[in-house]
C-alpha cells in the first residue's frame, strides 16, 4: 500500500512539475525573447519541484535506499525533459524547398524593404475590364501554382488575373518581427497591389481568411472595387477566441486525427504553439519561419482531407506555408472594428459561394449576406472548402458569369437558411 501511494506521489509531482516548467516558460517569455532564458527558467521550476518532491517521498527512508531513490528519480525527472529535446534535436522537420517558379512570377518591393511574390495572366484575346485579383486563404497559405490553374483560366474574359502570396507566406518575404502579421498589414498589402498593378478599381476574389480581407478593404476603399467573389468565407469580423477553424479537423478519420495530433504534439513544435499566445517573438526566437513553415506544411498535409467532401481529392500542401503568417493574426486579443456598418453603405455587386461539406458555419456566410446589400449566395452541393478545384467548372462559368453581369448559370439562393443537404455546422 505504501509503495502505491509513493508511486501515485512521484506521478503527482511529476505532473506538477510540468505545469508549473510550463507556466514559468511562458511567464518569462512575456519578459524575454531569449530563448535560452525563458527555458532556463522551465527547466529551474522543473527541477525545484521535483527536488522537492524528492524530498518529500523518500525523507521516511533508510539512508541508502533514500540515496538510491533520488538519484534513480532525478534520472528519470530529467530523463522525461531532455530525451524529447535530443530526439527532436536529432530529428530536424525537412528543409522547405520549391518547385519552379511558375512562369511571369515577379516580385514587388514594399515600403518597408519587404518583398512580394505576384503573378499575372493577361487577358485574352486583350485585356480590358477591371483586373481580378484573388487572394488565397489560411492566413499564410499560399499555393501560387495550385490556385493560379483555376482562377487564371478567368483570363479568358479579358481581365488581366493577378494572384499573389501575401506577406509571410510562399514565396513572399517573412517578417523580422512577427508580431507585424495583422488583418491591417493584409489590407494595407492589398491597396499597394492595387497601386503597383497601376489601376482605379479591382474585382476581388478571396478564398476562406482572403474573403475578410477583401471584405474588410471593401469596406475600407469601397470606391477601389468594382466586384467581389467571396468563396467560402471566413469569418466577416475576426472574433476573439474563435475556433471555427477546427471544424475541418471534425471532419476527418480517426486515423487522420491521429496523424493530425502526432504532428502538433511533438515537444518542440508544440512549445512554439504555446509560445506565439505569451508572445510571438519569443516563439520565433526558439523556432523560426523555415522550421515552423515546414511543421505547417505536414500539418496541412495531414489534415487537407478535412477540407474537402468525402470522395473529392483534397489539395496537396503549398510548398511553403508561413506559420507566423497563420498563427498570430488568429491569436486577436482584443475584437475586430466591426465593418458591418461601413459594407451596408457598399453598392459593390457581391457574389458569395458555399459548399456542402464546407467546415466553416453556415452563419458566416448568412453574415456576408445580411451586411452587403447587393450580394448574392450560390450553393455547391459537391464541394467542401475548396469549391473551385472540387468543383472547377461550375465555378468558372458562375464566376464567368458574375464578372459579365450575365445570369448566372446555378441560381442564388432565395433565403438565408442552410439547405437541409449541407453538412457543416450551421
Amino acid at each position: 500500500m505504501v509503495t502505491v501511494l509513493r508511486l501515485c506521489g512521484v506521478l503527482a509531482f511529476l505532473a506538477l512539475g510540468l505545469a508549473v516548467a510550463w507556466s514559468a516558460v511562458f511567464a518569462v517569455a512575456r519578459v524575454t525573447t531569449h530563448p535560452g532564458v525563458f527555458l532556463l527558467a522551465g527547466l529551474a521550476a522543473y527541477t525545484a519541484v521535483l527536488a522537492l518532491g524528492g524530498w518529500l517521498l523518500t525523507r521516511n527512508l533508510a539512508e541508502r535506499p533514500r540515496r538510491r531513490a533520488r538519484v534513480v528519480g532525478a534520472a528519470v525527472a530529467m530523463s522525461l525533459v531532455l530525451a524529447p529535446a535530443l530526439w527532436e534535436a536529432a530529428t530536424p522537420p525537412p528543409e522547405p524547398d520549391f518547385g519552379p517558379p511558375p512562369a511571369g512570377l515577379r516580385y514587388w518591393e514594399l515600403p518597408d524593404g519587404t518583398r512580394l511574390a505576384a503573378v499575372r495572366v493577361a487577358g485574352r484575346p486583350q485585356p480590358a475590364g477591371d483586373p481580378v485579383v484573388f487572394l488565397h486563404g489560411g492566413p499564410g497559405v499560399a499555393h501560387l501554382d495550385h490556385d493560379l490553374r483555376v482562377l487564371g483560366q478567368l483570363a479568358d474574359t479579358g481581365r488581366d488575373v493577378w494572384l499573389y502570396d501575401q506577406i509571410g507566406a510562399g514565396r513572399s518575404s517573412r517578417l523580422a518581427d512577427p508580431t507585424g502579421y495583422s488583418l491591417d498589414r493584409s489590407v494595407s498589402d492589398l491597396e499597394e497591389v492595387r497601386r503597383r498593378i497601376g489601376t482605379e478599381r479591382i474585382t476581388l476574389i478571396g478564398h476562406s481568411y482572403g474573403a475578410t480581407i477583401a471584405a474588410t478593404y471593401l469596406a475600407r476603399h469601397p470606391t477601389r472595387v468594382s466586384g467581389f467573389v467571396a468563396v467560402s468565407p471566413g469569418r466577416l469580423v475576426p472574433e476573439v477566441g474563435d475556433v471555427s477553424g477546427t471544424g475541418m479537423i471534425e471532419r476527418l478519420t480517426p486515423r487522420q486525427r491521429l496523424a493530425v495530433l502526432g504532428t502538433a504534439l511533438q515537444p518542440r513544435a508544440m512549445l512554439t504553439w504555446s509560445l506565439v499566445k505569451a508572445d510571438p517573438r519569443a516563439a520565433h526566437a526558439f523556432s523560426g519561419d523555415r522550421e515552423m513553415d515546414a511543421r505547417f506544411a505536414t500539418l496541412y498535409r495531414h489534415s487537407a482531407p478535412g477540407l474537402v467532401c468525402e470522395g473529392n481529392r483534397p489539395p496537396s500542401a503549398p510548398d511553403r506555408p508561413g506559420f507566423y503568417a497563420n498563427q498570430v493574426p488568429l491569436q486577436i486579443t482584443r475584437p475586430a472594428p466591426d465593418i458591418r456598418p461601413a459594407l451596408a453603405q457598399v453598392t459593390v455587386p457581391t457574389l458569395l459561394l458555399k459548399g456542402a461539406c464546407d467546415y466553416l458555419p453556415w452563419s458566416i456566410v448568412a453574415d456576408y449576406r445580411r451586411s452587403i446589400p447587393d450580394s448574392r449566395l450560390v450553393y455547391f452541393a459537391r464541394s467542401g472548402h475548396q469549391i473551385f478545384t472540387e468543383q472547377e467548372s461550375e465555378f468558372l462559368d458562375v464566376v464567368r458569369a458574375f464578372l459579365a453581369d450575365a445570369p448566372l448559370p446555378t441560381p442564388a439562393r432565395p433565403d438565408l437558411e442552410p439547405p437541409a443537404s449541407f453538412e457543416g455546422p450551421r
